[in-house]
């Protein structure tokens, strides 16, 4: 053993020095890690304070403000993805912190307990007592004696104390890291609200400039004037234009006519082919459905809109690649660009809501008159909408004076308000009498779908074409062009979104409508009934016209500063992590928490169905407590996808506990006959008085036990009436179970015969009736007992079991029959009640006599019947003497 000792001290020696290495190891990871982290939160401050200080500049133009918006969304993304890194870790050093710090409060403690034997505390591994020289004698032996794998306490009580100290330190150094980027967070939502309120502020200053009013003369004067001015300037650069294509496009004037040459013939023959013949094919149909003026609505307004945009795309491209753009002609046809996808969408949208040339196609309930005067003003509108806004797009190109611009947005605004109050003045008109629906609302011809609450809009255009109207004539002519612009976004998007709507249900409707077809392929395709595809389609058409509305709702409170990025922002913090105080929900989890509950319960279900239909069927159990596991099993299931989930959650089941130990009190007031009918159910179904199937009587009520739950138990009588009773009842209450102890039970069938009968007799045919009976058991063995000398009769009963007690009455029936049968066939009679009346006479007095021998004068009264109680004892003989005579008269 001897031999073995240096081997030991070795294998110690190298366990310590292998543990220190990966402890050294794991903390200079953590160092680096916290040394990479720290450098990121201070490259995040610096950014922090170069978006500070822009914007304690002044006068920023919106670009610049979106430039640190989107800056600010990027620093707090990194941000957030540190502290989701940061806080895991803190939590896993505080837990190994936590691991080490009892051990060395019990050897403190044990230290302060133990002082007389000079113990050294391991709460101070720096200030360790040496023993004394004689103890060290002493103790040779026993150190000797000791087993070599064991470690000296010095050495482990310095490596605790050193591990300790080091997860100490690093604790505090990621504490302060989470620290600074969570002080990063707070300054960049600050510094975000700062830039919120900014543009509000900038953008109100703008909207409520005050200018000269469009009825000032001098505003007609200096605006038309500044208008030659910039056809001037426009003719100039245009002229300039001119020359430089000249000049430097005469060496490629070939090669551009070639590839203009070659995009026109690409534009004109296939792609005018490829949007062209489907439209032609849709608009030759005589009676088209709903769906298919849904196809023909959406594939116009896609034609409209793309034809015109990529004629003008193509030559600005040819031109740029020739190098034939100089920089402000560039520039004019970026401007140029948007005014013209604007215009032909615009363009695009009126002839394809309002065909007045296509009554059949027409997605409002319009007549053909109303929808072409209709369409006259829509090109009113699309027209101005589009001077006004090239001139806005093209006016410090153009340096127009700021007169023409006012004169320009004031005149547009004045007639977009004017155009807009007449068409909607002949939508009214167009409307249906008697009819509650709008123009504007969900059509019966399926063209055009747009909530029902657009119809609360009409109001309020009224007033916006009012404020439009008088702005510019109060002098607010921004005001007047900003909301005359918004009026137009909004027309062009509740166009697009009724059409697109309407897409989406016509083409659910009429392929989902029908069991055949494709709802039949996709139910064999997924596995699922057709009723559960119905419910999908619908479920998918809710979720495409919520992404619709959400989408058009950005695309209308985009210019009053909502942006997507914001809404982006929001969405993610709704789904990840919503914060109620110092507690964070986050409501992906909870979604997932339902998922893994689901999944767990189709898990569970498969298995208690397996238990049910393969494992219960092969055992000799009854049918009761067959019942009673299988209600377990869903129960238990239940508890254990509950806790599965919570698990998944990340929620601690202690906590859960002390809330439903604190909850326990409330509930046990509050809900207490619930909690009684839960108890009472787990009673029922561990100590199995009834179980499913048995035929119980409970008060007036009689039946079969259909199913047990923990709250209730439903009885179903034998008029298939089914009676919900409280378990609680059950428990307290007297309940007869006719099948407790198995389904024998016992039948007694009363026979009475006459006088003359033998008893004797009675007896052998009684009982060779119930011997012959199929239901009868032959053990135990049928008794026939003479019972009483009746009134009229000799009284028996006929007592015997049946296997079954279900059959009991069935049994009973078959044994009168057959009793009846042999009673008559052996000429024993069964007498009925009998009974002797005996009338009595009843004397009148002399009074009475006289008084029934006059004549009456009056018409007598009938006297009313008395009441039970005025009737004496002699008279209600009387009556029922009467009565028996009568009985008597009728037998």
């Amino acid at each position: 053993m001897a031999y073995f000792k240096p081997v030991h001290r070795f294998l110690i020696i190298a366990n310590l020095a292998i543990c220190l290495f990966l402890a050294a190891f794991s903390v200079a990871g953590a160092q680096t890690t916290s040394a990479t982290g720290s450098a990121s939160t201070e490259s995040l401050i610096a950014r922090l304070d170069q978006v500070e200080a822009t914007l304690s500049r002044a006068s920023l133009s919106d670009q610049t403000y979106a430039e640190l918006r989107t800056e600010l969304n990027a620093i707090k993304t990194e941000a957030t993805a540190q502290k989701e890194r940061l806080e895991p870790q803190l939590q896993e050093a505080q837990a190994r912190f936590d691991a080490l710090k009892p051990a060395a409060a019990a050897a403190a403690q044990d230290g302060e307990a133990k002082s007389d034997t000079q113990v050294p505390s391991l709460t101070d591994p720096l200030q360790l007592q040496q023993p004394s020289g004689d103890e060290q004698d002493n103790a040779e032996p026993t150190a000797a004696a000791a087993p070599p794998a064991i470690a000296g306490p010095n050495s482990e009580t310095e490596e605790l104390a050193k591990r300790r100290n080091e997860l100490e330190a690093h604790i505090s150094e990621l504490d302060a890291q989470l620290k600074l980027v969570t002080s990063t967070l707070v300054r960049a939502e600050q510094l975000s609200n700062r830039i919120t309120v900014a543009r509000q502020q900038r953008f109100t200053s703008q909207l409520l400039e005050r200018s000269n009013s469009i009825l000032d003369p001098t505003l007609w004067v200096k605006g038309l004037a500044g208008l030659a001015t910039t056809w001037r300037v426009t003719v100039t650069l245009m002229t300039d234009w001119g020359s430089y294509l000249s000049t430097k496009g005469s060496e490629q004037i070939w090669q551009i006519l070639a590839t203009l040459t070659f995009v026109f013939l690409l534009i004109f023959g296939p792609l005018r082919i490829l949007l062209f013949t489907g439209l032609s094919r849709l608009a030759s149909l005589e009676s088209p459905t709903a769906l298919q003026r849904s196809y023909f609505a959406s594939w116009a307004v896609l034609v409209y809109t793309i034809f015109p945009i990529s004629v003008f795309w193509a030559i600005t491209l040819i031109l740029s690649n020739a190098n034939l753009l100089p920089g402000r002609i560039e520039l004019l046809f970026q401007h140029l660009s948007f005014v013209v996808f604007a215009g032909s969408l615009s363009y695009g949208l009126a002839r394809v809501l309002l065909a007045p040339g296509r009554p059949s196609y027409r997605p409002l309930n319009l007549e053909t008159g109303d929808a072409t005067r209709l369409f006259s003003i829509a090109l009113a509108l699309t027209i101005t909408f589009m001077v006004e806004t090239l001139f806005d797009e093209v006016d410090e190109l153009l340096f127009a004076p700021l007169e023409t611009t006012i004169f320009i947005n004031g005149t547009a605004s004045f007639l977009v308000a004017l155009f807009v109050s007449l068409g909607l003045r002949m939508l009214i008109a167009a409307q249906p009498e008697n009819d509650g629906t709008t123009v504007l609302e969900e059509e019966k011809q399926g063209g055009f779908s747009l909530p029902r609450f657009i119809r609360f809009l009409q109001p309020l255009i009224w007033l916006i074409c009012l404020i439009t109207a008088a702005a510019p004539i109060l002098g607010y002519v921004s005001l007047g062009a900003f909301v005359a612009e918004q009026l137009g976004r909004l027309f062009v998007i509740l166009g697009l979104l009724g059409i697109f709507s309407a897409l989406i249900d016509n083409f659910l409707l009429e392929h989902l409508s029908s069991a055949e077809g494709p709802k039949k392929r996709i139910s064999k395709a997924i596995g699922v009934s057709t009723s559960a595809v119905n419910q999908l389609g619908v479920l998918l058409n809710g979720i495409v016209r919520i992404f619709l509305y959400i989408t058009a709702a950005l695309l209308i409170f985009t210019p009053w500063g909502v942006e997507s990025t914001d809404f982006i922002t929001s969405l993610q913090n709704a789904i990840f992590s919503v914060k109620l105080g110092d507690l964070t929900i986050s409501p992906i989890n909870i979604v997932g928490a339902l998922v893994v509950f689901i999944i767990a319960i189709v898990l569970l279900k498969s298995v208690e169905r397996w238990i049910e239909q393969r494992w219960l069927p092969a055992t000799n159990l009854d049918s009761g407590l067959k019942s009673s596991i299988q209600t377990s099993l869903g129960y238990l299931g239940v508890v254990i996808a509950a806790m599965v989930s919570f698990s998944y959650m990340g929620l601690d089941l202690s906590n859960i506990a002390l809330v439903a130990g604190a909850l326990s009190v409330g509930i046990g007031f509050g809900l207490q006959s619930i909690v009684n009918n839960f108890v009472s159910g787990l009673i029922l179904l561990v100590e199995r008085p009834i179980k499913t199937g048995d035929w119980v009587v409970v008060g007036a009520d009689q039946g079969y036990i259909k199913k047990i739950s923990v709250r209730a138990t439903k009885i179903e009588t034998f008029d298939r009436a089914t009676v919900v009773v409280p378990n609680s009842e059950l428990i307290s209450n007297r309940v007869m179970n006719w099948m407790h102890n198995g389904s024998m039970g016992r039948i007694i069938v009363p026979v009475g015969v006459s006088y003359d009968a033998d008893p004797d007799r009675v007896r052998e045919i009684l009982l060779a009736v119930a011997d012959a009976n199929d239901y009868v058991t032959s053990y135990p063995a049928p008794v026939v007992y003479f019972m009483d000398f009746g009134a009229s009769s000799l009284d028996f009963d006929l007592r015997c079991y049946v296997q079954d007690v279900n059959n009991s009455l069935t049994a009973k029936s078959d044994l009168r029959f057959e009793i009846f049968r042999a009673l008559k066939e052996a000429n024993i009679e069964i007498p009925f009640p009998q009974r002797d009346v005996h009338v009595r006479s009843v004397t009148l007095p002399e009074e009475l006599k006289a008084a029934a021998s006059q004549p009456s004068k009056k018409p007598r009264k009938r006297r009313a019947r008395p009441k039970a109680d005025e009737i004496d004892i002699d008279d209600a003989q009387t009556i029922d003497t009467a009565e028996g005579d009568a009985d008597a008269a009728d037998d």
